[in-house]
């Protein structure tokens, strides 16, 4: 199982994946992802991390099934950046 904050890479997908998704979520090995990349600027929503010089890039969550693809951990993001990126996902969502 994967925990919230993990960074995965998963077969078939190039970008590797932070898991955003809470553990109980998570359970049935489906989450939502969202991908590293350096294909972007930093900004509001393309945010920066501990673990790789990739950008994470908010507003293009995933749901990905486990079940069906090998995966690798590859690390975990420390609690405080974990909090900064749900904040933002959260913000995506705000009505104003």
């Amino acid at each position: 199982m994967v925990s919230q904050g993990e960074i995965i890479k998963v077969e078939g997908i190039k970008n590797h994946l932070l898991v955003v998704s809470r553990d109980i979520i998570n359970e049935n090995e489906v989450c939502i992802v969202i991908p590293l990349s350096n294909n972007f600027s930093e900004s509001v929503t393309h945010i920066k991390n501990s673990f790789s010089k990739d950008l994470l890039i908010t507003e293009q969550l995933r749901y990905i099934d486990l079940n069906t693809r090998f995966y690798k951990k590859l690390g975990t993001l420390p609690l405080n950046e974990m909090q900064n990126i749900i904040d933002v996902i959260q913000g995506l969502f705000d009505i104003l």
